[in-house]
């Protein structure tokens, strides 16, 4: 997706709109005769402008991605998360697939085979109908609906829309999908395909001594996935994990 602070936006905008359709609506003084479904009204407006201020605060602390609920193991999220964070699953859901449908329209594909093995997409890879000896999954607000070869093909990092994983995170993904690349496919995966999964792939493509630097991994990604971008963020901490990699490669 695009920058941390336009993802942010998003999740204000919902706060705000909330709060502002909250008080128009609110009668000066409360009555006995203010029906149920009006006062429902109310609360939901009034949990929605909460909820989603809430996600904004953690959103831009880059904390807090756990909370969701995302079972690391099989990527599923659970019931209860629905239903206390309905106000953030429901808006989310809703842009994501207007989002694959204006994809669809343009011809942007679930996911594209960026290098020989390798596969960069977003949620919708299960469309491809494979199953992957690797997959990294970047997201928190989804569950994981791809096909793995077994329990070990699977490797969550948690990570809001727009936000990069740290830089030890981006090495546990590189490695993992280094070691799975030896088996078969590996996917890496976000909502979309455009920043966080690109930033891993990045690193996993120099990791797996395809290219010298991320530099050269993300101009060999984007003629593959036009789609692609990286923000600010993710450029610093490619760019601090370079340094990383290449003092490791100098001590072996």
């Amino acid at each position: 997706m695009g920058t941390v602070s336009s993802v942010f936006m998003k999740y204000v905008a919902i706060s705000t709109a909330s709060y502002a359709t909250l008080c128009y609506l609110a009668p000066k003084e409360r009555s006995d005769q203010d029906g149920f479904l009006f006062n429902s009204l109310l609360s939901t407006l009034a949990y929605m402008s909460v909820l989603n201020a809430g996600i904004a605060i953690l959103f831009k602390c880059e904390w807090g991605m756990a909370v969701l609920g995302k079972d690391e193991v099989t990527g599923a999220v659970p019931i209860w998360s629905y239903i206390a964070f309905v106000g953030f699953h429901l808006p989310t859901w809703m842009y994501t697939s207007i989002h694959r449908i204006q994809d669809r329209m343009k011809g942007i594909q679930v996911a594209d085979e960026v290098a020989a093995g390798w596969w960069l997409g977003g949620r919708y890879g299960h469309e491809l109908d494979k199953t992957w000896a690797g997959v990294v999954d970047l997201t928190c607000e989804f569950p994981e609906s791809c096909r793995v070869a077994d329990p070990d093909s699977y490797l969550l990092l948690r990570c809001w829309d727009g936000v990069p994983p740290t830089v030890a995170q981006l090495q546990r993904a590189a490695e993992f999908a280094v070691r799975r690349s030896s088996v078969g496919d590996v996917l890496v995966h976000c909502a979309h395909g455009r920043g966080r999964s690109t930033t891993v792939a990045c690193a996993c493509l120099v990791k797996a001594g395809l290219f010298g630097n991320w530099e050269e991994a993300f101009q060999a990604i984007q003629k593959k996935r036009h789609v692609v971008k990286l923000n600010k963020r993710m450029r610093s901490v490619l760019a601090e994990w370079q340094q990383l990699h290449d003092a490791d490669s100098k001590d072996k």
